[in-house]
């Protein structure tokens, strides 16, 4: 069993040290590739990520990464347009993510998107140029937020 999850206790090692989590998702058919399942799925570790005991009153399963103050930047790509707004209902890709990471102990979880992939053209251009502008903004404020020592979670 212990050769079986090396490779998730390399992945989970991996999370722990981090300070920021850049996750590139796509979205597949409403969803999360398999590939970024897979890796959630190998993340999600009782012992590792998350408590779990049946005799905790309450609540039996707590994070464990809460106090490490990661933040989550999930840039994500879909073929339509309008996830923000317009087919909000269809955006599956965040909540999967977020939900994984919040039950893990990640809660500032931050978004930059990219759509359009579909359409091609300038449509598809200015999306990619939105999400560069919008990456660097969010970058200066991670940097800042670092430096003063506070995060969006704290």
């Amino acid at each position: 069993m212990n050769t079986v999850l090396e490779e998730s206790d390399a992945l989970v090692d991996e999370l722990s040290a981090a300070d920021i989590l850049l996750l590139g998702a796509p979205m597949y058919n409403f969803s999360v590739p398999s590939p970024l399942k897979a890796w959630i799925d190998n993340i999600v570790r009782v012992g590792r990520t998350f408590g779990f005991d049946r005799a905790r009153e309450g609540e039996p399963y707590w994070p464990l990464l809460s106090e490490k103050g990661t933040t989550a930047v999930v840039v994500t790509s879909s073929g339509d347009f309008g996830y923000a707004d317009r087919i909000r209902d269809r955006e599956l890709v965040l909540p999967v993510i977020s939900t994984a990471l919040a039950y893990i102990g990640i809660t500032d979880v931050r978004q930059v998107a990219v759509e359009y992939d579909e359409f091609g053209g300038d449509l598809l251009s200015a999306s990619f140029a939105r999400a560069e502008a919008d990456l660097d903004v969010l970058a200066t404020r991670l940097i800042s937020e670092r430096a003063s020592g506070r995060t969006k979670a704290a």
